[in-house]
């Protein structure tokens, strides 16, 4: 029986031990895209099976951090409409490959919701500045988004240049798509298929330009 059939029968398990609030995630890293092939809760994050990578997936592919590690704990996630999630990835492997990932993602409306009560009570209004995520804020922060490309792409624009607008994207320099390459190459963004393609479009230039920015990349690096 394929690994991932036993963990299926836990997700379901996970989904109801441990409630409404928290989505439970299992995600075939063996799919071109990763994409989830059982999920419990999936209101939570609004995905449903069949949803594709995230960035922070993506991240962990790059930097092969599930190598030195068997899991992932109290990280920030973030979901529509700005909605702010505890999440955890437990790494599944096989034969010393990535096949799979058990992810928990917990959703923090309730208890700040329960925060804000008790602090209208009590007064104690100079303990807004605790994070009842129990996440420290500058750790990576996994978005659960449809569009995992455009939104990578589109913070890697801003981050290089400031702003994802088309006229200014239309004006980048051969040293600007460089840069924002570099990025999306750290994020790991060129692990999922069709990325060549979607980068080329979106920084108006050609796919051969982008396979040479990477070649030259590599070359510095």
């Amino acid at each position: 029986m394929d690994i991932l059939e036993h963990y299926k029968k836990l997700v379901e398990f996970l989904g109801q031990v441990l409630g409404e609030h928290t989505e439970v995630v299992l995600r075939d890293c063996r799919k071109p895209n990763h994409d989830i092939v059982a999920i419990a809760n999936g209101h939570v994050s609004g995905r449903t099976v069949g949803a594709p990578i995230t960035d922070f997936t993506l991240s962990i592919l790059a930097n092969e951090e599930w190598k030195e590690k068997d899991y992932v704990a109290n990280y920030v996630g973030k979901a529509a409409p700005n909605k702010k999630l505890r999440s955890s990835t437990y790494f599944i492997r096989e034969h010393g490959k990535l096949v799979g990932e058990l992810c928990i993602n917990i959703d923090l409306s309730p208890f700040e919701q329960l925060m804000d009560s008790v602090r209208a009570l009590s007064g104690m209004n100079e303990m807004r500045g605790l994070d009842v995520a129990g996440a420290i804020c500058d750790e990576p922060v996994e978005n659960f988004s449809d569009d995992v490309i455009g939104d990578m792409m589109s913070r890697a624009v801003v981050q290089v240049v400031g702003s994802c607008d088309a006229i200014v994207r239309e004006r980048l320099t051969q040293k600007d798509r460089i840069r924002i390459i570099r990025e999306l190459n750290r994020a790991g963004l060129f692990q999922i298929k069709g990325a060549v393609g979607a980068v080329a479009e979106y920084l108006y230039c050609s796919e051969a330009s982008v396979y040479r920015y990477q070649s030259k990349i590599q070359k510095e690096q």
